[in-house]
Formats: C-alpha cells, structure tokens, sequence
C-alpha cells in the first residue's frame, strides 16, 4: 500500500481556514469587521504575528480588507462584480500569453455561454434592456475602423449578457470579451464581412425584441459560424 503524504497546514492557515468557514456559512457578512488582532490571537490562543500571516493569507484571496484609520481594522470584503471581472480576464490573458490555453479554448467556452445567454435574454429582457441594446447596434451607414467595429461588437455582446440577468453569465462574457478585446483588434476584418457580421447583430436584436428564444438562438449560431471562419481564416494566414 502507497501511503500519499498530505501537507499539514501551518497554524496561520487554519485559523485562515476558519475565518473563510465563517464567511462561508454567512456567521461572518460582506462588511463587518473583525476582531482586533490581539482579540483574534487571544480567541485562538496564539500569537499576533501568526492572526497577522493569517490576515495576509485571506487578504491575498481577496476576502479581507484592510482599512487604515481611526475606524479602521479588517473587514469581510464586499462583493464586487468588476473585480470580479478584471481578476478572471488577467488570469485569461496570462494563460494565453503563456500558452497555458489557446485562443481556440476562449473562443469555444465564449460560443458555449453566448447560446444560453442570447435564449435566456430573449425570455427576460425589459424595455430597458432593449433600449440598451439597441444603442449598442454599430450603425449599417457610417464605415466603421476594425477597432471600433469590435468595440460595438463586444457591447452587443456584454449587452445580451446583461438582459439575461444572470450574474455568472455577466461576469464570464465580459471576463472573456476582456481578455479578448487585444487580440482581435490586430485582425483585419473584410468590408463585406462587417457588413454581414453587423447584419447579424440586428437580426439577433430583432428576435430577442420579439422574445423569440429558438429564432434568436438559429441566428446567434449563424453569427458565430461566420465570426468563427473568419478566424479559423485568420490564424491560417499568419
């Protein structure tokens, strides 16, 4: 028999460990404050140096901050969503750039969520979304640069995330957009090719107006077949 040696946790760590139980089971929340240092070291009877590493273990996971000041001291950090975001797009950039995933994996996982998030808009979407999303349309009269073509491009997107009303969606699409944002604006896109890509963006606009989530979910699959060879074209060339 193989006996698996199992790394023993050093003292910071599981007070560490369960400091984040507490946030977990909601015995700690978003906001309040925790005790002292000294409290902290006389709770778990060890020393400040050791609640100290322990703090530095959660803040580093971001679940505690650290507030200077008369009323300062370490809280439980509040949810936020863009930091949420930057943090998942710099871990896909870094892996791209070394190469720990392909572009091809971030374009597949995106086309994935993107079918869920066009059919569930098209069932949850308010007058406001719609309105949203219709000033993301880039306009059919004016040519638009690459750049800005991709700019709009990806608010269409972010906005149909957005109609969906789900938070996890939200967050993976612009994550993704995010991280993808550099490398497609180094792509050349055809004239006509924009012209049918932007076509695209209206028919979907069209079909989640009239909350029409199988015809919404057809056109969505032909936007991101043609997106797709566009690509797949692309990196054969270069």
């Amino acid at each position: 028999m193989t006996l698996k040696h199992k790394k023993l946790l050093t003292l910071s760590e599981q007070i560490a460990v369960q400091i984040r139980t507490a946030v977990i089971n909601r015995d700690l929340n978003p906001g309040n404050k925790l005790p002292s240092e000294q409290d902290l070291a006389d709770q778990f009877q060890v020393s400040r140096p050791t609640i100290r590493d322990a703090i530095k273990i959660l803040s580093a996971s971001k679940l505690i901050v650290t507030k200077s000041g008369a009323k300062g001291g370490h809280f439980v950090a509040e949810i936020n969503l863009n930091d949420l975001i930057s943090d998942i797009s710099d871990y896909i950039t870094l892996s791209l750039s070394l190469e720990g995933m392909t572009i091809d994996e971030v374009i597949e996982v995106r086309e994935t969520v993107e079918m869920k998030a066009c059919s569930l808009a098209a069932l949850r979407r308010t007058e406001e979304d719609l309105k949203v999303l219709k000033e993301c349309l880039p306009s059919k009269e004016i040519t638009l640069s690459d750049q800005l073509f991709y700019e709009q491009d990806f608010k269409f997107h972010e906005a149909i995330a957005e109609a969906t009303h789900n938070r996890m969606i939200i967050i993976t699409i612009k994550a993704i957009t995010l991280s993808l944002t550099p490398y497609f604006t180094n792509m050349d896109c055809p004239a006509e090719l924009k012209k049918e890509l932007i076509g695209d963006l209206y028919e979907i606009y069209e079909a989640i107006e009239q909350k029409n989530s199988n015809l919404v979910v057809d056109r969505m699959k032909h936007h991101i077949h043609r997106f797709s060879n566009f690509i797949n074209d692309f990196t054969a060339i270069t």
